[in-house]
């Protein structure tokens, strides 16, 4: 059994017509029932930018464009949540925000206590600072429920030596390090998030969402995505 932390984009959940696509939300849920079919725990994490891009609105004050990107980031975990709710699967959200009558508050320790008895638990709003990314608040999900393995959901199949939308000649990596990660700053995740995971020696799969049917296979020892770890 791991404990898993589940990645996505706000990216990743829209499609050309809706800012939050129905079958990217079956996507989360049909994840979500592989893994726990399979008795791991369940977290995820979720962006704002479908909603909002704080580097498309340089315009803007960065503590408002960062406000606005976490404030997206708990909507996303709205629409989640109300998703799951409706397909019997047992959850509760987690912001750093207060939001009273609307979103229930819950410590550390009861956080803990629900992912261990199963409830998937949504993290929303990263870590409620301007300045960090949903990456930092992986990474603050990662030591509260103290989580063994990070899977990043993305729209690639994996970490590449180059962009391969410009780069037909760019190479697919199946195993990086964290030294490799960090010494060629692949784009995998922030660098504070990588020396994080070094440090607690915590996995990363970085793997596509439209093949969330294998998700399971990497446990089997089989080849998907691209794994980072010692």
């Amino acid at each position: 059994m791991s404990r898993v932390i589940l990645k996505f984009s706000g990216e990743a959940l829209k499609n050309q017509d809706e800012l939050v696509a129905k079958e990217k939300l079956a996507i989360i849920l049909k994840t979500i029932k592989l893994l726990q079919a399979n008795n791991h725990e369940i977290a995820l994490v979720i962006g704002g930018g479908n909603f909002f891009r704080g580097r498309e609105h340089e315009d803007m004050a960065k503590v408002t464009r960062d406000t606005i990107g976490m404030l997206g980031s708990v909507m996303n975990a709205l629409y989640v949540k109300d998703y799951l709710d409706n397909h019997n699967i047992i959850n509760i959200i987690s912001t750093p925000f207060d939001f009273p009558n609307l979103i229930e508050n819950y410590r550390r320790e009861e956080l803990k206590k629900l992912y261990d008895k199963g409830s998937v638990i949504i993290f929303g709003g990263g870590i409620g600072l301007s300045g960090y990314s949903t990456d930092s608040g992986t990474i603050l999900a990662r030591d509260i429920l103290d989580a063994n393995l990070i899977i990043k959901m993305t729209n690639v199949d994996g970490v590449y030596s180059d962009d391969p939308k410009n780069n037909k000649d760019a190479i697919k990596f199946d195993y990086l390090s964290y030294k490799e990660v960090l010494d060629k700053e692949y784009q995998v995740m922030d660098l504070y998030a990588i020396k994080k995971c070094q440090e607690t020696k915590t996995k990363i799969l970085v793997m596509n969402i439209n093949n969330y049917a294998k998700i399971n296979d990497y446990f089997a020892g089989k080849n998907i995505g691209t794994e980072i770890g010692e």
